[in-house]
């Protein structure tokens, strides 16, 4: 149990980080090499927001690397809603 909480520790602390222009991206997670592989595990990683494979446990950080805002041009606090 203590590797698991280790490993657990690990992986918050060295996340796989993931650029963007934009304050959201889709992600795909494939898991590790050989046996640490499976299939991909699709889903939306947010600027703030660690997301945590639901399968291998890795971890994801947005890196926000442009000025930001939503892929579809309508940020949350847009005051022109459509």
């Amino acid at each position: 149990m203590l590797f698991i909480n280790l490993l657990w520790c690990y992986l918050q602390e060295a996340p796989a980080v993931i650029e963007s222009y934009y304050n959201k991206r889709i992600v795909g997670c494939p898991g590790g090499e050989g046996e640490d592989e499976h299939d991909v595990v699709w889903f939306w990683l947010k600027k703030d927001e660690p997301h945590e494979c639901p399968v291998c446990s890795q971890y994801f950080v947005l890196k926000v690397i442009g000025d930001g805002g939503d892929p579809d041009g309508h940020d949350d606090d847009d005051e022109h809603h459509h």
